[in-house]
């Protein structure tokens, strides 16, 4: 109920959506673990990758709510992994976050081996609603 207190009672689609996400953590409990989010990245990228499997971290909305110190840690564990990252084990960083000049949601992602640059995927509904995809299409990989 505390949860469901934080989203607005006209917004019905919202309600539903939460109480979907209940429904399913309630049948497939989540594992939740209080910590900070930088120590969190630094702990979870030190765990063994077996090969064939691309490690991801992925956020939503959060970057903003971070103190500096958390958001340079992640920063420098990401950047540190993305050096050790090989084909057979590669790291991706996927965001849904706010353009602090133009306050638009985008999707970026950022690929090791590489992964110089974060890559604009496209502009994103902040609660998920819509994405406005930008990246190129599967045709266009081929």
């Amino acid at each position: 109920m505390r949860l469901k207190s934080y989203v607005w009672a006209e917004v019905a689609h919202r309600l539903e959506r939460i109480d979907a996400a209940i429904a399913l953590a309630n049948q497939h409990a989540p594992e939740v673990e209080a910590a900070d989010a930088g120590e969190w990245v630094l702990r979870q990228l030190a765990l063994p990758q077996a090969a064939g499997v691309t490690r991801v971290l992925f956020h939503t909305i959060v970057w903003q709510y971070f103190p500096p110190a958390t958001r340079d840690a992640i920063r420098a564990a990401m950047e540190r992994a993305g050096t050790e990252a090989t084909p057979e084990r590669p790291l991706a960083w996927i965001m849904v976050e706010t353009n602090r000049q133009t306050f638009r949601h985008e999707l970026r992602a950022r690929y090791w081996p590489g992964g110089q640059d974060a890559v604009l995927l496209g502009e994103a509904h902040a609660h998920g609603a819509w994405v406005d995809w930008r990246g190129e299409s599967l045709s266009d990989l081929d």
